[in-house]
């Protein structure tokens, strides 16, 4: 990460970093690539809409709102991004299935797991596939994590 974040503040470009919140399935797993959004509204369908667009090593970014009263993403679309070719997954939410997860050996990153599914069926937003939001960032689009480490006083835990 320090060669990262001294590439990125040379070229004057924002560091970002995922929230602290958020936890890989298989601790030590990373992933880095081209964000593919999908924002979840109750079925795995947008998921895999999104994956007819992705190409190999893109990372499917799904956000669930932070929610934490249902899983958005279990063993079977994490095996649709495998075969995508994907470079794994970031949820804004949470997880079902772990020990599957970890078997299919793709980096997956949440904020937890529950075995409960959704059991509802939203509208599907617009620009569901267009962008997906993680944490604050679309109350402050900008924020840097330079932003981020002033608000919480310069820690970093490792």
């Amino acid at each position: 990460m320090p060669f990262v974040k001294g590439a990125c503040i040379r070229a004057q470009t924002p560091v970002r970093c995922a929230p602290a919140p958020l936890h890989a399935v298989v601790p030590g797993s990373r992933l880095a690539g081209r964000v593919i959004p999908a924002r979840h509204a109750g079925s795995v369908d947008i998921f895999l809409e999104a994956l007819q667009e992705a190409a190999r090593g893109d990372v499917l970014v799904v956000d669930n709102g932070g929610r934490l009263d249902e899983s958005c993403v279990g063993d079977l679309v994490v095996l649709e991004a495998h075969a995508a070719g994907l470079g794994g997954i970031v949820i804004w939410g949470l997880h079902r299935d772990t020990s599957d997860i970890r078997a299919i050996g793709l980096p997956v990153i949440s904020l937890g797991a529950i075995p409960t599914g959704p059991q509802r069926l939203d509208l599907r937003p617009d620009g569901a596939l267009e962008r997906a939001t993680v944490a604050k960032r679309q109350k402050t689009p900008s924020l840097t994590f330079r932003d981020h480490l002033r608000g919480v006083g310069g820690a970093i835990e490792v």
